[in-house]
């Protein structure tokens, strides 16, 4: 990627590996504006039970989140020395290709998961890194050849930062994750780490069917679902 240019790209999931990653669009024109709303978010308290079978009431967990909206041209008028990405000598010069390229990686659902890409935004050193999902995609075509090809668009996506345990992580605080043990994870650490509370790791050891609390294999996968109230 060219630091200089603007470069989206999509992936399956919120874990933003490699192997699910869709492709990226590199801008042809960066952003003529950022706008950034940074606002602070609270999960709510719930009545829970801890492992230990007494009731408890979750500490309201707080995030400090950014909803990122950027515009930009797509011109393919020949004003640009070079064309937009994903469009080619068979469209005609018509933008559209280019639009649904965009489309296919923040907005239309992957056929694997039946939802919207998760989206990494990159420019320049620390303008703008960003990695959420596309909750505004709009465009406007404004200029057209004599067939009422459209040759120029102005597009305006927002996306909004993802963020778990209150940093901006590639995970969700509302799903099952599966992490990968690494050394010196414990069942109770990683209690602590993902809900906040060491109690549930009784909980934790039951889902995964482990006998043993003391020892994890490096290497393998945990399953840790949600705690919600019927816990």
């Amino acid at each position: 990627m060219n630091i200089n240019s603007l470069e989206i790209t999509g992936y399956e999931s919120d874990s933003g590996g490699s192997m699910g990653e869709l492709g990226s669009y590199t801008l042809q024109l960066n952003p003529s504006d950022i706008s950034f709303e940074v606002g602070r978010t609270e999960q709510e308290a719930e009545e829970e039970v801890n492992a230990e079978g007494s009731s408890i009431t979750s500490r309201a967990i707080t995030f400090v989140r950014r909803r990122v909206q950027f515009k930009f041209t797509i011109d393919n008028t020949g004003a640009i020395p070079f064309e937009p990405d994903g469009v080619s000598a068979a469209d005609m010069g018509s933008v559209s290709s280019s639009i649904s390229k965009l489309e296919k990686l923040t907005v239309i659902p992957v056929d694997s998961t039946h939802r919207p890409p998760f989206v990494m935004i990159n420019w320049g050193m620390g303008t703008l890194n960003v990695f959420g999902s596309v909750e505004g995609f709009n465009y406007t075509y404004t200029f057209f050849n004599s067939d009422g090809v459209p040759l120029r668009a102005e597009v305006s996506i927002t996306v909004v930062e993802l963020e778990f345990d209150g940093q901006k992580l590639f995970q969700s605080p509302d799903i099952t994750k599966l992490p990968i043990v690494k050394e010196g994870d414990s069942i109770v650490s990683l209690s602590e780490k993902y809900y906040h509370n060491k109690k549930y790791y009784l909980k934790l050891a039951e889902v995964n069917n482990l006998s043993s609390f003391r020892r994890l294999k490096k290497g393998s996968s945990l399953e840790v679902p949600p705690i919600k109230k019927k816990y």
